[in-house]
């Protein structure tokens, strides 16, 4: 069994993580578009503890790959930086914590955009149709982050459809990667 298959066989195992992380995102941005009046407060400290919940998650992610796939390290650096982001929110006093989970939003949709993008070029030998596909959804999640970098504080709807976009997109393509690598084993010699 070469490299290859080692990573597509150790990733099958593991395939249920990007799931869960795609569906905490889909639901977080989905709470975005029903309850925009919602305090941003509350939803500071949900999203830190979702964060928090995802880097754990990529941390066993890359520990389970480290041995067979040479990108294993952008899923560790994406867990440390979850776990740091969401233990930093939490230790925020709430009169600092808009502002700073702003940009903690804004840093983390670029970080996991960009992150994801090698994963995604990974599959490439097995559907360039599909990777096309996942490369689009991560370049518009690009774009919401930078766009929320530059205008952080939007207030109102505008800023919570931006977040919820953001979220849903990297959601999405979290949930598709799943799907891949749990379907790409038939596929494997």
């Amino acid at each position: 069994m070469n490299q290859t298959q080692q990573t597509i066989s150790r990733l099958h195992k593991i395939w249920w993580v990007p799931l869960i992380t795609g569906l905490l995102c889909i639901a977080l941005g989905v709470w975005c578009f029903i309850a925009p009046a919602v305090s941003l407060e509350v939803f500071s400290y949900v999203f830190a503890g979702c964060i928090t919940v995802a880097g754990a998650l990529n941390l066993c992610y890359a520990y389970t790959n480290s041995s067979v796939n040479g990108n294993w390290g952008w899923s560790l650096t994406l867990g440390l930086i979850e776990i740091i982001c969401g233990i930093w929110l939490f230790t925020m006093p709430a009169a600092t914590l808009a502002v700073a989970f702003a940009y903690a939003m804004g840093i983390w949709v670029l970080v996991s955009a960009i992150c994801s993008v090698s994963e995604a070029l990974f599959f490439s030998r097995y559907s360039l149709g599909w990777t096309i596909f996942m490369v689009i959804l991560l370049a518009l999640t690009i774009v919401a982050g930078i766009y929320f970098l530059t205008v952080p504080l939007l207030g109102g709807i505008l800023g919570w459809l931006w977040i919820g976009c953001s979220l849903c997109l990297f959601g999405l393509y979290r949930m598709f990667l799943s799907f891949k690598v749990r379907s790409i084993t038939d596929d494997l010699p």
